[in-house]
């Protein structure tokens, strides 16, 4: 199975809407459990399918070169985590799970998506990345059942709005999988990054396929009005369009991208 992704990050420094949207396909029909860690808790709604659309329809069509620029234990024993909200969006069953204790949240993942609940494998591998993250202190966890057919598909657009105090793009979740993937971003944000502000995977492994373009704040509305209001109801902003690819295990860090504004003050 390989995975491309379209995502949309918007962010204001302290809050980011994040839309995605997944091609999936599979060697046979399956169900498949996508993880997404986060740094804090989100509530997540189904997004309009023509987001993406009327997003890549501001970006210069014009190629340019990269300038560089820019389980539950028992009786009496608390569970490890609590499902706080469920809900279904098309194929996507999710659930947004708080972490409650690190040391027995793998055996809750398996005893609440594996073989004896949802019918599904959980790979050590998988397992593995996500203890990484809950070592790293992330306690919001977005587990989403799919439901993949054999033909490439792309599925309900999400959008998904956090607190964050960084620009945030998970990549090492992707690890368990097999082939090659290719991120596609557009980020849009009043902040300005320095190369020194990428803080998790590299400058040099972000490329840059069209120059940043400066829309208008009604543009920005005509695309998705929450847009909008998370940046301020700004008269203009920059819409940059980022990519991230290469073979998905290999992936060891995230897209992580600090506000040079707040790391002056400190």
């Amino acid at each position: 199975m390989e995975p491309n992704q379209d995502a949309i990050i918007a962010w204001n420094g302290k809050e980011q809407l994040l839309y995605l949207q997944t091609t999936l396909a599979a060697s046979e029909a399956t169900k498949v459990l996508e993880v997404m860690p986060l740094p804090s808790r989100p509530t997540v709604e189904e997004a309009d399918v023509e987001v993406f659309k009327r997003c890549q329809s501001l970006v210069p069509r014009v190629v340019v070169r990269d300038s560089g620029a820019e389980p539950f234990g028992g009786p009496g024993v608390p569970p490890a985590a609590r499902v706080v909200e469920r809900k279904m969006i098309e194929a996507h069953d999710i659930r947004v799970v708080e972490l409650l204790d690190a040391e027995r949240f793998s055996a809750w993942v398996t005893a609440e998506f594996g073989v004896d609940h949802e019918g599904l494998e959980i790979p050590a591998p998988l397992l593995a990345v996500i203890d990484e993250y809950v070592k790293d202190g992330y306690k919001w966890f977005l587990f989403d059942v799919i439901d993949v057919e054999k033909e490439f598909a792309k599925k309900t657009p999400l959008r998904i709005h956090f607190e964050t105090d960084m620009l945030y793009y998970p990549m090492r979740i992707t690890r368990t999988e097999v082939g090659h993937t290719t991120v596609s971003l557009s980020v849009i944000t009043n902040v300005l990054f320095n190369r020194e502000d990428c803080v998790g995977i590299p400058r040099e492994s972000i490329r840059v396929p069209a120059r940043p373009v400066e829309i208008s704040g009604a543009e920005l509305n005509w695309i998705d009005p929450p847009l909008f209001e998370l940046l301020g109801r700004p008269q203009a902003v920059h819409l940059r369009t980022w990519e991230i690819s290469g073979e998905v295990d290999s992936f060891d860090k995230d897209l992580l991208i600090r506000n040079p504004a707040t790391t002056k003050e400190d």
